[in-house]
């Protein structure tokens, strides 16, 4: 009985094919961008989610400029379920500019749409202006 070594160990040879399939779907992935691999469900810009949002949060956060340090940048997220805020995460040290950040969202009237839970991103800045203006301003978080 003439044998080859593959059928003496089937595990062995298992797992050549098994590494042979993975170099070579690994290989094809490669040249495809990230995009095509990832799908990101559920985010959402806070103008569409929230149309007024930027100007209503701008009036609401007035008093939070008091607090924050200017010019300063804080990131907010929340979570958005038909017209449910939720989870509203600001990225700041202050501990009342983090409330009042958090009040003011989730004061604003949004609307995700559907069925689906959005993440909503975007940034406050804090800027300070001649003639003591003061000004919140929210927009898209920018692409890092």
């Amino acid at each position: 009985m003439n044998t080859t070594r593959l059928t003496q160990r089937p595990w062995t040879a298992l797992a050549a094919i098994a590494a042979t399939l993975l170099v070579a779907s690994h290989g094809a992935s490669a040249a495809e961008p990230a995009s095509a691999r990832v799908d990101v469900i559920g985010q959402m810009s806070l103008r569409e989610a929230c149309p007024s949002g930027d100007a209503d949060l701008a009036e609401a956060l007035a008093g939070a400029w008091d607090d924050a340090a200017k010019p300063s940048t804080v990131a907010v997220t929340f979570e958005l379920h038909r017209q449910s805020v939720y989870d509203v995460a600001p990225q700041t040290d202050s501990a009342r500019a983090l409330h009042r950040i958090r009040r003011a969202v989730q004061g604003l009237h949004c609307d995700g749409g559907d069925d689906a839970t959005h993440t909503v991103r975007f940034v406050v800045r804090f800027v300070d202006r001649p003639q003591g203006a003061r000004v919140a301003m929210a927009t898209a978080p920018s692409a890092q």
